[in-house]
């Protein structure tokens, strides 16, 4: 905790250091101070978004539950995982392997970039029993009136409450954008690095073991105690454009605007990558996690490293009609060059891909108005060489609802790690079909605040799907997969009390798909205003069905298919308390409230039990100057 403690230190002085200077750079955005936007709305020369300042959910800090609610982890925070909502998200072009801990990454493809008129900065803390420590930071600030600077940190560390389960997380993302005076020239980039150090205990020995015991003292024998993983991911990512379009100026007071419509641009992207996974046993011996020693002399010694590298260069030409802000149109063109290395103990390979992208968007936003888009990419030539996917939905608005049917259709090649495998427990080489994905979507939400829902239905049929079978070795599925995903976010309120519902239905055909049928978050709580302060007091309360829920492989860093034991149908009962004082929200969180009073076998993964009875307690607190 002491070297926690000094970390802590480090960054608030870091922080008050760059607050006090280059206070005179600040741009002249009088409406709203901090403003900010992604690449996704720079390409489509989108209104920035203006910081949301509720303190919702301020409790839920636990990143696989901000992004997934239903998942599988293995008992503390920043263990490896995986979403129990089943969904395809299969980017265009080289895909290495499955990222278990890519729900705590900081990724280029999510970075916001600021405009503020004062140095902004977020710091977000908890901390609880079993040496939690759980940190974010953000700082932004304009350096000069068209460039800004942000920095996001994030440390994330446990013990856990069973044998070996210590977790650690850094977690880092540089970011800066700027434009020219005259508005036709923008630059946006961002440096990304993740590391962590996971240990690894195989899930414990005995379920009834640890069934028979109650209270904290919850402590079994684990199968693994002399292994671990660990992960390092770097990357840097910067966009460019240059846009053409009509110039003007206007003078206000002392003040000259400079204003400039686009009509088109021309960007250029480069990404490079470098990820590395590596996992080290120092003397576990286990038939079944561990079953081969193929390369060490010494037994029960692995240290295997699996590096994937990837480069990216893009070259796009979008042409933008923006009438106003109700109206805008946008077609982009562009075409893209990736090269692929993979090492891994016996093997260093590299592949190319040429893709080509074409997207068109139309976006009409007043009461009954059409809007539609298409976005479609395909590899012309290297490894993944035929695939394709294809997107397109219309999207209806009237004045209480807002109607989207949208289609996706994919061909896809499998994981590299699914088709090529050297270590030292596991070796395969196989030749793989394409799989594919055809998909439908059907959304409905409604446009007011006090009849606020939204339901989607989303049905996926899957083609050669590839998984990690029984025996802990990739097989691929012959036939179609079937899949149908429910979705219904409904708040009630009534007085002061309000009902939030996060519900989901889900179904699958095949058993190397496991899904839960049903279930959900809920989170009730009582509001009230206390002098000048906001508090919530309420309950969360996470559930979903019992399903044969997937293993955990430590060697492989994958989730295989298993038939024996059935996770879930067991509620996870959180009370919480959070109060906003101005700029502050602090929050205190009782987790698993009702361990033991309802069943004894609790788990998120096989042998993996969930976490234990704990006392959270956090801050969230912002500066503006």
């Amino acid at each position: 905790m002491k070297q926690n403690a000094n970390l802590i230190y480090v960054i608030l002085g870091v922080v008050l250091l760059l607050s006090s200077n280059a206070l005179w750079a600040q741009d002249s955005i009088r409406k709203h101070p901090f403003i900010y936007n992604s690449a996704w709305g720079y390409d489509r020369d989108l209104n920035n978004q203006i910081l949301d300042t509720n303190m919702n959910e301020t409790e839920i800090f636990h990143p696989m539950y901000q992004k997934n609610i239903l998942f599988q982890d293995l008992g503390n925070i920043g263990t490896a995982g995986r979403s129990a909502i089943f969904s395809i998200n299969q980017p265009i072009g080289f895909n290495g392997m499955f990222n278990p801990y890519e729900s705590y990454f900081l990724l280029p493809q999510h970075a916001r970039f600021y405009n503020t008129t004062k140095p902004f900065t977020e710091l977000f803390y908890s901390q609880g029993s079993n040496e939690l420590l759980f940190l974010k930071a953000t700082h932004t600030q304009n350096i000069l009136p068209r460039w800004n600077v942000g920095v996001d940190f994030q440390r994330i560390s446990s013990e856990g409450f069973l044998l070996r389960q210590k977790t650690s997380h850094y977690n880092t993302q540089v970011t800066t954008n700027y434009h020219s005076k005259n508005k036709r020239y923008y630059l946006l980039a961002a440096l990304t690095w993740n590391k962590g150090t996971l240990q690894e205990n195989g899930g414990i020995t005995s379920d009834s073991a640890f069934e028979a015991l109650s209270g904290s003292n919850k402590t079994v024998n684990v199968n693994l105690i002399s292994s671990q993983n660990q992960y390092r991911n770097r990357s840097a990512w910067v966009k460019q454009y240059y846009r053409f379009g009509n110039s003007y100026t206007t003078v206000k007071g002392d003040d000259t605007i400079y204003h400039f419509e686009p009509k088109s641009q021309i960007s250029y992207t480069i990404k490079a990558e470098e990820t590395s996974h590596i996992f080290i046993n120092s003397g576990d011996s286990n038939n079944t996690l561990l079953p081969n020693q193929f390369y060490s002399t010494i037994a029960n010694q692995t240290y295997d490293s699996l590096h994937n590298g990837l480069l990216e260069n893009k070259v796009n030409y979008s042409w933008l009609n923006k009438n106003n802000e109700l109206k805008q149109t946008f077609l982009n063109v562009g075409i893209f060059h990736q090269t692929a290395v993979i090492s891994q103990s016996t093997y260093v390979n590299n592949h190319q891909n040429l893709i080509a992208e074409v997207q068109f968007e139309k976006r009409n936003k007043g009461n009954n108005s059409l809007s539609f888009f298409v976005d479609a990419s395909a590899v012309l030539w290297g490894y993944n060489n035929n695939n394709h996917l294809i997107k397109a939905g219309i999207i209806y608005t009237t004045k209480p609802l807002e109607l989207t049917v949208s289609g996706t259709q994919q061909v896809y090649t499998p994981d590299y790690s699914m088709l090529k495998f050297a270590s030292n427990q596991f070796q395969w080489e196989n030749k793989f079909n394409n799989s594919s994905s055809l998909s439908q979507h059907i959304i409905v939400k409604t446009n007011t605040l006090k009849n606020n829902f939204t339901l989607s239905i989303n049905h996926y049929l899957i083609g050669n799907q590839t998984y990690i079978n029984e025996v802990l070795l990739p097989e691929q599925a012959s036939g179609n997969a079937s899949i149908i995903h429910i979705q219904l976010d409904k708040t009630f309120k009534a007085g002061k009390f309000f009902f939030k519902h996060n519900l989901h239905y889900q179904q699958s055909n095949v058993k190397y798909i496991p899904v839960p049928s049903f279930g959900g978050m809920l989170r009730y709580y009582f509001q009230t205003n206390f002098y000048n302060s906001k508090i919530q007091l309420g309950v969360d309360v996470f559930y979903n069905t019992a399903y044969y829920g997937m293993g955990w492989s430590p060697a492989t860093r994958m989730f295989y298919l298993q038939q024996q034991n059935k996770i879930g149908n067991y509620p996870l009962i959180n009370p919480f308390v959070c109060m906003q004082i101005k700029r502050a929200v602090l929050f205190g969180i009782y987790e698993h409230l009702n361990q033991n009073l309802i069943n004894v076998g609790f788990y998120n993964t096989p042998h993996h039990p969930i976490s234990l009875q704990s006392f959270r307690m956090g801050i969230r607190w912002r500066f503006y100057n």
